[in-house]
């Protein structure tokens, strides 16, 4: 008998909140005096177990606010303790990728989600070796805090050469969801493309015969505009035009369920398991979507832990929202009309690509991150708040994209 994902997180979240509880008591009977600290590692281990509570892909992007949060505070307890607060300038890293990959990988084990769970490791084991060079060469030849940590740096060689040995055979045995694999290459694929060069197999959803993969083709039956709505767990996922006619069609490794909503209209998402595989090789789930470019379209996505390409450039596309987890995201925008892009990625990366010809307004809040815009498209505004084509407000074809993110990088241009 499986244990249901719900019934599986809320034992997961009782006996977490039960342990927290229980040392809460332990402190408060005993008087035992504890540093500040604490009061920041509380509130990120109550995220972590909040986490467990949310779908995807709430869960992966809290989880990795909980591990940032953790590990600050883990991070302040050592310098209060120390007094070594001047090695902000390399410990950083181990908040971020560190924290966020200690966040991930924790909750992947705990929800046996594989695909979140190699890429927390991934990236802790990227802060770690980022944290062991920092601290080479701050406290090794700057002597950042003097010469306390004199006898540790003499051994700070052998484990930097150890730990990036390390991520180079995690790199070799696990193989991470970047390894791109064309779309003729998958299982049920015929050569589609994402520039749309063919068309998918047309079919009512039937997996292919020795494989997971679905065909899947809805017709367009005349609407006159259209609304998609996608939620994607884990994987890659693929977006393009779709054959004239259409709504929506393509491939699905690892199956779809598609829920209609009347003509134009459908929700795609993707199954849910059976039971849970760790087949750490392969993500579970490889979507190779077309959508409609006849019509005026909305169009929703929400991702977990993913890759997501979208290539919009021939559809009219008037909103597009974005919401992803853990997740790297390419998004070339429509090269014609006007489109409102509303984005927002927990540790995400996220690039936009705007046609040629197109004029842009961007605005970007990223709690800790960077935003990267082409700025001799887009220069800055006059009260520094956005970024603007100059002739924005008179083009016919402009996109105005707003986006928010906790961890990551925002690349536009």
């Amino acid at each position: 008998m499986h244990e249901s994902g719900t019934s599986r997180g809320a034992f997961v979240v009782g006996a977490l909140l039960i342990v927290l509880g229980a040392a809460a008591l332990v402190v408060r009977v005993s008087g035992v005096n504890i540093g500040w600290p604490v009061w920041v590692i509380l509130p990120g281990l109550a995220l972590l177990v909040a986490a467990f509570a949310l779908p995807e892909p709430g869960g992966s992007g809290l989880a990795a606010a909980g591990g940032i949060v953790t590990a600050v505070g883990t991070l302040l307890a050592v310098q209060d303790a120390t007094g070594t607060y001047a090695s902000w300038a390399y410990a950083w890293a181990l908040v971020a990728p560190g924290g966020v990959g200690a966040g991930l990988l924790l909750y992947g084990l705990l929800t046996r989600r594989g695909d979140i769970a190699r890429g927390g490791l991934a990236s802790l084991i990227t802060g770690i070796v980022l944290f062991l060079v920092g601290f080479l060469f701050f406290e090794g030849l700057l002597h950042l805090n003097g010469d306390r940590f004199a006898g540790l740096t003499s051994l700070s060689v052998p484990i930097v050469i150890m730990g990036i040995g390390a991520a180079v055979l995690v790199g070799a045995i696990i193989p991470g969801p970047w390894r791109r694999r064309s779309w003729a290459s998958a299982p049920g694929a015929t050569g589609w493309t994402a520039r749309g060069s063919g068309t998918p197999p047309v079919s009512g959803a039937v997996p292919n015969a020795g494989g997971t993969a679905q065909a899947l083709a809805l017709a367009l039956e005349g609407a006159a505009d259209a609304e998609v709505r996608i939620a994607f767990g884990a994987g890659k996922l693929l977006v393009g035009p779709a054959a004239s006619g259409l709504l929506v069609d393509g491939t699905f490794e690892g199956g779809v369920n598609a829920s209609p909503a009347g003509p134009g209209r459908v929700r795609l998402t993707t199954p849910h398991p059976a039971s849970w595989s760790w087949d750490w090789g392969r993500a579970p789930f490889d979507w190779r979507l077309g959508l409609t470019a006849e019509v005026p379209l909305r169009l929703e996505v929400e991702t977990g832990a993913s890759d997501n390409e979208l290539d919009l450039s021939g559809l009219h596309v008037t909103d597009l929202r974005l919401r992803t987890g853990a997740a790297q995201s390419r998004v070339t925008l429509p090269a014609t009309g006007v489109t409102r892009v509303s984005a927002e990625g927990g540790a995400a990366q996220m690039r936009f690509r705007v046609p040629a010809g197109v004029a842009a307004r961007i605005t970007s809040t990223m709690a800790i991150g960077t935003t990267d815009v082409d700025t001799s498209r887009f220069p800055r505004t006059r009260d520094g708040a956005a970024w603007a084509s100059p002739d924005f407000d008179a083009n016919p074809n402009r996109a105005e994209i707003a986006v928010r993110g906790g961890v990551g990088q925002v690349t536009i241009g």
